[in-house]
């Protein structure tokens, strides 16, 4: 593969899959976060399960409290959280089918403006837990001012239908662009960041029910224009690890979630290419995952215990142990003795999409200088959820206990990783198949490399 080409063959991310089912910072992004799924049951078909109005307030009132005791914040992102309970009770009684209950919990979630909190239906939470999500088969991003299709799922009846990385979108199901995401942006309290709460509303832009239509009004880079009747699909969203060898020679690792398979293909990968001049990593549109698969990734490119993330809770004091599975230190360190994989140079591509556990990990490279960050400013979606709580009728809580900073105690979340090298795409970029960002990447590896050759300064 060119660099050339390889802007419009980048996958469509998992998280922007999952964008339709739940925002989650970039879709289910999750910071190095911990996830049990020990006790998640898989919910029964909507006809099967109507909560009595009882259990509806039941429900209400635990969610509410969860987040009242243990959330990270004790100011509650400035939010009053006892008003928000008075406002949505009402609404919460008058709830008449299980949908509208459950569409009440999330909005009421949203309103601490933090991407990683909220509350999933037993529906979109078995889609989570079989990784599945629904999608149109293509994404949207804004550049240049205009909202334009920045990736295409190769096997989607978005790609049947014509739709191509570079096109300009100027209507979804017949209202303009403009308007229709307006609209969008006033039907939910703004998220963790700008660009948290844009990926949000890109998300809802295309979202629908599987089988679903979407019609699309789209512009192509000639200006002529015409319109594509998309049916969203069910798709797979699982994560996984892609190589290439760059024009110079170097390694490229893609892939698009911190999730447990990972870690193996992310190893084979490295150890490919432990011999290389150098290694870009390709964290654009990986919208984050699980603690347990960052920490071993991080540590294959030290030779000691390297302080690598810092965090805090509300208490100021580690999280509890949940299920024997991770315990949330103040600190995290990586590396050892005889674990270092690669040691030459690495350069690693973020975006807008960047989220969570891919912040804390660029951070951590970055602070520790064992890598360049080349693109544009990321998500700022970097809270840890240190378990979901399950409510009666399957509903799930998931709530941020954590927040995380960069080894020299950088404040992630809303604030994002800055590049040390910009690089933002333009319009005329993805109309041409040209990734400016990988080019960069490259010319970023030649002179760390000539500056190792030089050895330090006396």
């Amino acid at each position: 593969m060119t660099v050339s080409t390889r802007l419009s063959r980048i996958r469509i991310s998992r998280r922007v899959l999952l964008l339709a089912l739940c925002f989650t910072a970039c879709g289910s992004a999750t910071p190095a976060q911990t996830r049990v799924f020990s006790d998640a049951r898989d919910a029964a078909p909507a006809a099967e399960r109507q909560l009595s109005a009882k259990t509806r307030k039941q429900v209400f009132e635990k969610v509410w409290k969860e987040i009242q005791d243990h959330y990270y914040d004790p100011a509650f992102n400035g939010v009053n959280w006892d008003e928000v309970h008075t406002r949505y009770l009402p609404l919460v009684e008058a709830a008449k089918s299980d949908s509208e209950f459950y569409a009440l919990l999330s909005t009421m979630t949203s309103e601490l403006h933090d991407a990683h909190t909220r509350f999933s239906s037993p529906e979109r939470w078995k889609s989570y837990k079989k990784q599945e999500g629904v999608s149109a088969g293509f994404s949207v991003d804004e550049v240049d001012g205009k909202t334009l299709v920045t990736s295409v799922s190769s096997n989607s009846n978005a790609a049947r239908a014509g739709v191509e990385p570079g096109m300009v979108v100027v209507s979804v199901d017949g209202k303009p662009i403009e308007e229709a995401i307006a609209e969008l942006e006033k039907s939910r309290p703004p998220s963790s960041s700008d660009r948290a709460t844009r990926i949000f509303v890109y998300g809802r832009l295309l979202g629908g029910s599987p089988d679903s239509t979407l019609k699309v009004g789209l512009e192509r880079a000639d200006g002529t224009r015409f319109d594509a009747e998309i049916t969203r699909q069910v798709y797979s969203v699982a994560a996984e690890v892609s190589t290439d060898v760059l024009p110079s020679h170097s390694g490229y690792i893609r892939f698009d979630g911190f999730q447990p398979p990972i870690v193996k293909q992310f190893r084979q990968a490295l150890q490919r290419f432990r011999n290389s001049p150098g290694i870009v990593i390709d964290l654009r549109r990986n919208g984050g995952g699980d603690l347990s698969v960052l920490l071993p990734i991080a540590g294959y490119f030290f030779d000691k215990k390297t302080l690598f993330a810092k965090d805090s809770t509300r208490t100021g004091k580690p999280l509890s142990e949940f299920a024997g599975v991770v315990r949330l230190p103040l600190k995290l360190y990586v590396g050892r003795a005889g674990d270092q994989i690669y040691s030459g140079p690495v350069v690693i591509l973020v975006d807008s999409r960047s989220a969570s556990s891919s912040e804390v990990f660029a951070a951590g490279m970055q602070d520790t200088q064992r890598a360049k960050i080349v693109g544009s400013l990321t998500c700022g979606c970097v809270l840890g959820i240190a378990k979901p709580r399950v409510m009666k009728g399957g509903g799930v809580l998931e709530m941020s206990e954590v927040l995380w900073f960069s080894p020299k105690g950088r404040k992630l979340e809303g604030s994002g990783i800055v590049p040390d090298e910009a690089v933002v795409p333009t319009v005329t970029d993805f109309q041409q198949k040209h990734d400016p960002a990988i080019a960069e990447a490259e010319r970023v590896l030649r002179q760390m490399a000539a500056a190792e050759r030089r050895g330090p300064r006396p």
